[in-house]
């Protein structure tokens, strides 16, 4: 057991020993690349590559902003609003045709205010959309720079069409 510990202690040494010459090494060819003037010259490129990633940098912090700024959405996207109005029109009692645009704010929650009917079908079909509309859940609140904030939306009522 002593004679293994022996050849384990004699391997670290020269591991030690290997990688201290290999790093003399590495030390002495970096002063030499300083000697021929390899630092002094690329100075100018590095500054160069330092200004250009901090406007790289500024960029995407102006694209990330953009990207933070959203729409207030129903929940579920486009797809789901869609299928929301499809079920209340067939539970509504309310015959005729037309379509009815309600616009409304969202605010910070998601919650839906100052709706009014900006486009109309006939005071029949304008007060089914408006309830169907103002009646929604909570929607996803729209985004400037990410932060949520009250943003206008709208939805548009299609009644006696098949959607």
């Amino acid at each position: 057991m002593n004679m293994k510990l022996n050849k384990l202690f004699l391997m670290l040494i020269l591991s030690i020993v290997a990688l201290a010459a290999n790093a003399q090494d590495v030390s002495e060819k970096l002063k030499a690349a300083q000697m021929s003037g390899f630092g002094s010259k690329n100075r100018e490129a590095i500054l160069q590559g330092a200004k250009a990633d901090s406007i790289a940098k500024t960029a995407a912090q102006q694209t990330a902003k953009a990207e933070g700024d959203t729409d207030p959405e129903f929940p579920g996207g486009e797809l789901f609003l869609q299928a929301y109005l499809k079920k209340k029109l067939l539970h509504s009692d309310v015959s005729g045709k037309g379509d009815v645009v309600i616009s409304f704010k969202v605010d910070k929650k998601g919650n839906i205010y100052g709706a009014e009917v900006t486009k109309s079908a006939g005071s029949t079909l304008d007060t089914a959309a408006f309830n169907i509309v103002t009646g929604m859940p909570r929607w996803r609140p729209g985004t400037t720079n990410g932060q949520p904030v009250d943003k206008p939306a709208s939805v548009t009522v299609s009644f006696g069409k098949d959607n």
